[in-house]
């Protein structure tokens, strides 16, 4: 949903189009943890994968099916009061057999034991049904639901039909990695993953004419081993200068062979420097080609990295207008100290400033290893206190956007209702 107030432009995606239908099993962490793993098998994250060429996915809320409804600031102040309750409104778009897929699909997403053994189960289906017809059932049921098409001619047809009744496509590519017992580094498939992401965007600027808002999403460990941001946040932690913004992004360059950092090892220094190259050939083209590229967040242990790495990308394409965004998530305790620390350092380095809200998707495996490892559990202590975090954030934010003007961008990431809610709200009043 694109809200407009006084030159400031806030994307707030709109509610799962069945989750208003079916709001507890919507609501299922368990529904996001299959989809991850759907996808990640889509991606090419598995022997005998199906096809990587899932170059545009309706992302979102629920991680791939997030669409936006365009809200001029007009509709915006006669729309006092936000109605969900609409399943004609709601279905519009969706033929009944696709209503009765999702349906099919969510109920089955309930269930622990198909979440719990996906992978398992996907890999035994490829094996008694074989390759061609395993593809087939998986198109007709979970791969048709998430992805929205194998081909651009797919992806301009569902790109469309989603304009034509008013929503917006959120593009986004679902490749990231979690850390291992040792650092394997495969520079090839990081080579790789960064072209995907390349095509991906060229192919986005075609569909320029279908796509009013230009934003694509990317995973940071799509271009380096999950492991190394661990290293380096536990550097930043000691305090290491060398991790600082500025010098991030002095890395960040076609030429970079004489960047490096004194506490890392020759292999670590390598993989940084691919790195910085990767992410500053995708931050470069979605420069040239005016596209607002928002970094996800992931696992608490790579966050201090990962949004140091985001907010070099900040410094060096973020001068005139906030292009490069990252992501905070709500349902973490220390949430508004994390965004409030980096406000005050894009203030401090002179830079736009752009932020994609959600409440968070790793909860049950941030709590496991906060219990394993004895340490505080960082996450909210109840689902009531990560709306207030939420609600809190959002309020930062559009304090600094009614300062700021358009050097600050908001996406209010959410299938909460009463987020969306709370968010116009503030906008019209």
């Amino acid at each position: 949903m694109l809200v407009a107030q006084r030159g400031v432009q806030v994307l707030v995606p709109a509610v799962q189009n069945f989750s208003r239908t079916l709001p507890a099993l919507a609501a299922s962490h368990r529904w996001e943890v299959l989809q991850q793993r759907l996808l990640q098998t889509a991606a090419g994250k598995g022997d005998n994968a199906l096809p990587a060429r899932t170059t545009l996915i309706r992302q979102g809320a629920l991680q791939t099916h997030q669409l936006g409804l365009n809200l001029s600031e007009e509709t915006a102040a006669e729309s006092e009061e936000l109605s969900f309750d609409n399943p004609s409104q709601a279905f519009r778009t969706k033929s009944t057999w696709e209503i009765a897929r999702a349906l099919l699909v969510l109920r089955l997403c309930s269930f622990d034991v198909l979440v719990d053994n996906s992978l398992k189960l996907m890999k035994v289906g490829q094996s008694f049904l074989g390759q061609r017809l395993f593809e087939t059932v998986m198109r007709a049921t979970f791969y048709g639901q998430f992805i929205g098409g194998d081909t651009e001619k797919e992806i301009e047809a569902t790109v469309r039909r989603l304009l034509n009744s008013g929503l917006q496509t959120l593009p986004a590519i679902t490749i990231e990695e979690d850390i291992g017992d040792e650092m394997v580094i495969r520079e090839e498939f990081y080579d790789s993953a960064t072209q995907f992401y390349l095509d991906s965007i060229r192919l986005l600027a075609r569909l320029s004419d279908y796509v009013e808002v230009p934003l694509f999403q990317l995973r940071v460990t799509s271009f380096l081993h999950a492991n190394l941001l661990v290293i380096m946040s536990k550097h930043m932690d000691a305090g290491c200068p060398e991790l600082s913004v500025e010098n991030l992004a002095s890395g960040l360059a076609e030429d970079n062979q004489n960047f490096s950092v004194s506490v890392l090892t020759d292999q670590e220094n390598d993989h940084l420097r691919n790195m910085l190259r990767r992410l500053h050939a995708v931050c470069r083209e979605c420069s040239d080609r005016r596209i607002w590229l928002a970094a996800d967040a992931e696992y608490t242990y790579m966050r201090p990295a990962m949004t140091q790495l985001m907010l070099a990308a900040m410094f060096k394409f973020n001068q005139k207008e906030p292009l490069i965004w990252n992501t905070y998530q709500c349902y973490l305790k220390g949430a508004h100290d994390n965004i409030t620390r980096d406000i005050q350092l894009a203030k401090e380095l002179s830079m736009c400033f752009g932020v994609k809200l959600v409440r968070g998707a790793y909860m049950d495996k941030e709590r496991a290893l906060a219990k394993e490892k004895g340490y505080e559990d960082p996450i909210n202590p109840t689902y009531e206190a990560t709306g207030a975090m939420y609600h809190r954030l959002l309020d930062t934010m559009l304090h600094e956007i009614s300062r700021q003007g358009r050097r600050c961008k908001l996406m209010v990431a959410s299938h909460n209702e009463d987020s969306i809610k709370y968010a116009v709200s503030s906008l019209t009043t």
